[in-house]
């Protein structure tokens, strides 16, 4: 096998639909000042079996360079060996290039549910051949459970519900098509973000950018005419839909304002059809807020491995 680094054009024509958003050119194109260079990589033997995307940076090459989640993209179901082949020459591209001396190789892999299998035996594979990072855990909502909602959430997630359904809360879809619209969203978000400490990385240009080269959904949750809570979503693969950001405002969450979108949400995405809604990780580098998860699966979230290494 080997490799060879191709045109963003040849690589659309080569891979198609991609396994997942992050994993496209339009995406990597759109985030190409995050990253000093990209790297188109096909890998071929006796036809094309993979390809990968890299960004480089001054320390290494990432896969994602600007995304939850990278990884490899497959021409066809491909057996262990042949994607055992495709990291040790991965391996031995990253190593052997002169421009890049001594540039690791970091790639983090979709949780399953993205992939079935395959990124099982990625991991598998990468582990043999590269170091562990981290294990990050990630989160989702199976859309397609036929138990009642009450049923699936936990009792204190249940109280906290039922709290909120006593209030007269809206819940809207916004315009993904309307600048104002994205920036309502993105003011609550922000605010949820400022208020908890948490870091806020996509800028509303970003934000705005994104919306027009992918599937977006914007969401915001009002009581008494007041913006209280919002949730900006990503359609991420088919019957996939991920939450980028989501959150409230700390002066309303008394009323369980997170409890309620939540339900709508997923309420939402299950009468689109969908079958996962990805909540995203609860782990910074593998280590867990102990608090966001303990909420994610209270509300009947899954948690299932995402892992990080270094090739």
């Amino acid at each position: 096998m080997h490799i060879s680094e191709i045109s963003p054009t040849e690589y659309v024509s080569a891979f198609g639909q991609t396994g997942h958003v992050f994993n496209s050119v339009a995406f990597s194109e759109l985030n190409r000042g995050k990253a000093s260079a990209l790297h188109y990589l096909a890998f071929c033997d006796t036809k094309l079996r993979f390809g990968l995307i890299l960004g480089e940076r001054g320390d290494g090459l990432y896969s994602p360079f600007s995304a939850p989640f990278g990884g490899f993209e497959q021409n066809g179901r491909q057996c262990l060996e042949k994607m055992e082949e495709a990291v040790i020459e991965l391996k031995a591209y990253a190593a052997g290039d002169k421009a890049r001396p001594g540039k690791a190789v970091h790639i983090t892999l979709p949780p399953p549910i993205y992939g079935g299998s395959e990124p099982a035996k990625w991991a598998n594979v990468m582990q043999r051949h590269g170091t562990l990072e981290h294990i990050d855990l990630n989160y989702h909502f199976d859309l397609t459970q036929t138990t009642r909602y009450e049923d699936v959430a936990e009792r204190n997630a249940r109280k906290n519900l039922h709290r909120a359904l006593r209030e007269d809360f809206g819940f809207t879809r916004l315009d993904s098509t309307s600048g104002d619209d994205i920036e309502r969203a993105y003011r609550i978000i922000k605010a949820n973000r400022e208020e908890h400490g948490y870091p806020l990385r996509m800028s509303l240009q970003a934000v705005k950018d994104t919306a027009r080269t992918l599937h977006a959904d914007f969401f915001a949750m009002t009581l008494k005419g007041k913006d209280v809570a919002a949730a900006q979503v990503f359609h991420v693969a088919k019957d996939v839909a991920q939450v980028i950001y989501w959150g409230d405002l700390h002066a309303y969450s008394h009323l369980r304002t997170m409890n309620r979108l939540a339900y709508e949400m997923f309420s939402y995405y299950h009468g689109q059809g969908l079958r996962i809604l990805d909540i995203g990780p609860s782990t910074v580098n593998g280590v867990p807020n102990h608090g966001l998860c303990s909420f994610k699966e209270s509300i009947g979230c899954l948690a299932t491995p995402k892992f990080s290494f270094t090739i």
